[in-house]
């Protein structure tokens, strides 16, 4: 059976790729930003009794990106929370069938949640909306929903496409779709990893 799609499919989840793990590396220094800039506040007001100036709303600004940069890049790799007691169970085209449905309602939802993300930006930015205490502008912060949300959107479109290439034909090798593991397949990678760095994981 042809399978024209494969090459296509492959070469934009790998640019996409790209995209996701450049904004998850973002997001993870964030959060270590953060925790420096936490454990400075808590020396400056517990030794000097001086806190940082604004600290709340930086943090409150700052929440948006690390909670949102990553969302792409987790649901490329399936490490979203997932309830697989039905489509665990099923296997060959009935899965694939299953996750192809599932994706596409996914890609529904989140195309809704863009245009009102973006609205909801637009309105800060024209308003200047900005926090209470140190006034920072709180737009950024806006922009990064749709722009994460648009990223996500075209994520699950490739996984709808390579779904729907999967429930054609089961036999081929899957393409822009996360694998998903047995509980049985985890405890067996991690036993072989304690065994070969001594570290439980």
């Amino acid at each position: 059976m042809s399978d024209a799609l494969a090459k296509p499919l492959d070469w934009a989840d790998r640019q996409l790729g790209h995209i996701e793990n450049t904004l998850n590396i973002a997001a993870g220094l964030m959060i270590f930003a953060l925790m420096f800039l936490g454990v400075a506040q808590i020396v400056l007001r517990a030794v000097f009794r001086d806190p940082i100036y604004g600290y709340i709303d930086i943090v409150e600004v700052s929440m948006v990106g690390f909670a949102l940069m990553s969302i792409s890049y987790v649901q490329r790799i399936g490490g979203h929370v997932r309830m697989e007691l039905l489509i665990g169970k099923l296997k060959g085209r009935a899965h694939w069938l299953a996750e192809f449905v599932g994706a596409l309602v996914t890609a529904g939802i989140v195309a809704v949640l863009i245009p009102g993300s973006y609205s909801h930006f637009l309105r800060a930015y024209n308003f200047g909306d900005s926090t209470i205490d140190i006034e920072l502008l709180t737009w950024p912060s806006k922009l990064v929903v749709p722009v994460a949300l648009s990223i996500l959107l075209g994520r699950i479109i490739l996984q709808v496409l390579g779904y729907l290439r999967l429930a054609i034909d089961p036999d081929r090798t899957p393409i822009a779709v996360p694998v998903l593991k047995s509980v049985e397949e985890q405890a067996e990678e991690e036993i072989e990893l304690a065994d070969e760095t001594g570290v439980v994981p």
